[in-house]
């Protein structure tokens, strides 16, 4: 199962470069081995030259949650590399994990894959006017709130969060 996608439309250039696809079919090599037990929908995609100028320009957009909410972000540009979580294409990532100047593609696979690692505690229940699921993620030894921009989680919130998920669930 292939889980990285991309719309041609929606693409500044044609083709990913050399070092693009590779990390393209890592990410996806590594989705489809820890097939996520739903968390990350199969509308991952992939962005060319969305997010800046350059001749690497790679975002890749992983969702979570069932609306999808809130992604991990990858972003690919001109030699360096970051990994964070929410944001919109071309923004800084709510939480910045990884940063790299000229990253060996071992390296970036592994950032992605600890940040597959970290635990979320989410809930199915919605808000007042069909707003989004809780959704915290544990980081540096506390919760933090990604629905409200990566702010220290509250605990009546965490209360309310049902339930534990590693999205690398086997």
């Amino acid at each position: 199962m292939s889980y990285l996608r991309t719309d041609r439309e929606l693409n500044a250039r044609d083709e990913p470069t050399a070092r693009e696809r590779e990390l393209i079919d890592a990410v996806d090599a590594l989705l489809t081995t820890a097939d996520p037990a739903g968390l990350i929908k199969d509308e991952t995609q992939w962005y060319l030259g969305t997010a800046g100028e350059g001749e690497e320009n790679l975002e890749l957009s992983l969702p979570l949650g069932r609306d999808r909410e809130i992604a991990l972000r990858v972003l690919l540009a001109d030699g360096s590399f970051t990994v964070g979580w929410g944001g919109e294409l071309g923004e800084n990532p709510l939480v910045t994990v990884f940063e790299a100047v000229a990253p060996s593609l071992g390296e970036m696979t592994a950032a992605v894959e600890t940040e597959l690692s970290r635990t979320l505690r989410v809930s199915g229940r919605r808000r007042l006017f069909g707003g989004a699921s809780e959704l915290h993620l544990h980081h540096g030894g506390s919760w933090i709130d990604l629905l409200r921009g990566g702010t220290p989680s509250r605990e009546q919130d965490l209360k309310q969060a049902s339930y534990e998920v590693t999205p690398r669930t086997v």
